[in-house]
């Protein structure tokens, strides 16, 4: 590599640098009210969201919340995903197909990629407190899913914006 494509690399590294330490910066300076979320999987378009704290979601709005104890991820992990279920509505299962008010969203899969088993997640009532979040992808770990399962309110960080 010659010299001038080595001062170039070591620009960009300095400049990428600068860059994150900003975002922590202004998300440490914003943090009571807003915090960055990112995508880091395609689960969902867009790669950074700027989550809104202590606002609950509506039905078909994205929101982050902390995962629950799981054997994929750590506790409290955050995810960005959709809300598909709300509290009052019903969550019913046919075989491996999941349905929120009797609208099709999709299907659970057996095991993971690396082919560990997983679990439906529950059907019924969600009641009072209780969310199904959702993404369209087919590798999404979301409430189809008993080890995620209903999202709690309590476990709810914020509505998410895409920024990026």
């Amino acid at each position: 590599m010659n010299r001038r494509a080595k001062r170039f690399a070591k620009r960009i590294i300095i400049g990428l640098s600068g860059a994150l330490i900003s975002v922590v910066i202004i998300q440490a300076a914003l943090s009571p009210w807003y915090l960055f979320g990112l995508n880091i999987d395609n689960s969902l378009p867009g790669y950074v969201y700027l989550v809104v704290r202590d606002e609950l979601p509506l039905r078909d709005e994205i929101a982050a919340f902390k995962t629950p104890p799981n054997p994929y991820y750590p506790e409290n992990a955050p995810f960005i995903k959709v809300v598909r279920g709300m509290p009052g509505d019903t969550v019913t299962r046919a075989g491996r197909s999941f349905f929120v008010n009797g609208k099709r969203i999709g299907w659970a899969k057996e095991q993971t990629r690396n082919g560990r088993p997983l679990t439906p997640g529950p059907t019924g009532l969600l009641p009072p407190g209780h969310y199904f979040f959702w993404t369209p992808h087919i590798d999404s770990y979301d409430s189809r899913y008993g080890e995620i399962g209903w999202i709690t309110t309590d476990r709810i960080l914020g509505r998410a914006v895409r920024l990026l």
